[in-house]
């Protein structure tokens, strides 16, 4: 029974700090480093346009956007979504999957 118990301790504190943030490589060869908590004007010049800009919503006269990146690597394309404050600040990156 300890040791079951000392398994379930140890795998709550193993997956219970596992960090939410997401990231994803993009610009020139996957070069760089998209996260959470970057300004959308580090985003934009470390991985260019991206495939499209949606104005989500306004929060104290501000906008509030969402952006795809599609990332085309060697081997497939990858679908992200970018989430941004009305800060400008990246405050959720969504793998959205393979794009066939």
């Amino acid at each position: 029974m300890k040791i079951a118990g000392c398994l379930a301790l140890l795998l709550t504190v193993i997956f219970g700090f596992v960090p939410e943030s997401r990231a994803f490589r993009c610009g020139s060869r996957n070069q760089n480093l998209a996260t959470e908590g970057m300004h959308k004007f580090q985003i934009l010049a470390d991985c260019g346009e991206p495939a499209s800009r949606e104005v989500v919503g306004y929060e104290k006269n501000r906008v509030i956007e969402e952006w795809l990146y599609i990332i085309d690597d060697t081997v497939n394309r990858q679908m992200y979504l970018i989430r941004f404050d009305q800060e400008g600040i990246a405050e959720k990156i969504e793998w959205l999957g393979k794009m066939e």
